[in-house]
């Protein structure tokens, strides 16, 4: 299992979850994590300054937390979201291997 360390236990610190969004059929999970404003500065500094090229990143603004979608972060440093498992919900991850599960259907 390869993960970004220092990520790893960031994600374990903090509130994460995963979602499901549909485009013609087929299903896409996307896992987020919420980010406190004071924490802001240790989250760029994990994931490095290559997510902020070209424009920055979407984010979903709460009363003191941003959430941040994972996947290309993830992806961008060549892990695979499974290698993060254990920083999810249990329930929210057996439900994204169901998920999973049906698009190979």
């Amino acid at each position: 299992m390869e993960v970004n360390a220092d990520l790893y236990d960031f994600l374990k610190e903090n509130e994460t979850g995963l979602y499901t969004k549909e485009f013609n059929r087929n299903k896409t999970v996307y896992a987020y994590v919420h980010v406190y404003f004071n924490s802001l500065s240790e989250f760029a500094e994990i994931v490095g300054s290559h997510p902020f090229d070209e424009g920055g990143m979407q984010v979903t603004m709460f009363e003191s937390t941003i959430a941040i979608e994972l996947n290309d972060i993830i992806d961008g440093d060549g892990h695979y979201l499974s290698s993060y498992k254990k920083c999810f919900n249990e329930y929210d991850w057996e439900q994204y291997e169901k998920q999973i599960e049906e698009m190979e259907r």
